[in-house]
């Protein structure tokens, strides 16, 4: 059954990103808008969660949809679909190429299905909750780095300027204790990074559902870990998230927040 999900996943996001590819770099000013302070809304993400929701009651009529840009139907269904059609608006209305489509499936709000597509660089990341994570149709997974010093961490924070402090005062001593510490504005694509290795974590604050769902089963799946700021296992619902590759760099980054935070 997940299988017959997945696909279905995947066609939605490869028809989502063609219209985000189209439409890239020809947005007009009149075509973005500000829902909140930092918080950028654009014609395409309402297109493209327009798409998604068509073909979800078309093919699933009975599923619940919860998307970014208002679209809720049955949220507390056993099945629903979190929808991010474009995560990353802000790099997309500025011209900045990193950006994707995010889409998951719950079941009985635990993430089952999640597919994050790029489609400047053609990148499609897939993942089933017990089958494994994949670019393309390569299997890939987290790095084993364990040391903090030599570890990449990414991180973003909410809109709210209480959120933003919080993040400042974490991510100052997270930059010294590693590598580098970077913001890149979207969460699906960082996540990517860390389920590929790339990355050794990412680290989220006071962010919603449709932003932290779809990464956390790819980070799982990949062989990495998802935990609240606590150190509790995320779950749908936690608005603060830290991914990782799951070695003891994990539990030094919760540190390290927690003692900023003054936990």
């Amino acid at each position: 059954m997940l299988q017959d999900f997945l696909d279905f996943a995947k066609e939605m996001a490869l028809g989502g990103g063609n219209i985000l590819k189209d439409n890239f770099g020809k947005l007009e000013q009149e075509q973005i808008e500000l829902k909140g302070p930092h918080d950028f809304v654009t014609d395409v993400d309402k297109e493209v969660e327009a798409l998604y929701a068509k073909m979800i009651k078309e093919t699933f009529p009975d599923h619940g949809i919860i998307g970014e840009e208002g679209t809720s139907d049955n949220p507390d269904n056993e099945w629903v679909w979190v929808l991010d059609p474009l995560d990353g608006t802000k790099n997309y209305a500025f011209e900045t190429p990193f950006f994707c489509t995010s889409i998951c499936l719950l079941q009985n709000k635990e993430p089952v299905v999640a597919v994050i597509y790029e489609p400047i660089t053609d990148n499609l990341y897939y993942a089933t909750k017990g089958g494994g994570t994949f670019k393309g149709g390569d299997p890939i997974h987290v790095s084993k780095q364990s040391d903090l010093k030599s570890s990449m961490l990414l991180y973003c924070h909410a809109a709210d300027p209480k959120a933003i402090r919080e993040a400042e005062h974490y991510v100052v001593e997270l930059k010294i204790a590693s590598r580098d510490a970077a913001r890149l504005r979207s969460a699906g694509c960082e996540m990517a990074l860390v389920a590929k290795g790339v990355c050794e974590a990412y680290l989220m604050n006071k962010l919603p559902l449709w932003d932290l769902a779809a990464g956390a089963l790819l980070v799982r799946e990949a062989g990495g870990k998802a935990t609240d700021f606590s150190g509790k296992d995320w779950q749908p619902g936690d608005g603060d998230i830290i991914v990782s590759n799951g070695t003891k760099i994990h539990e030094e980054i919760l540190d390290i927040v927690k003692s900023s935070m003054g936990a």
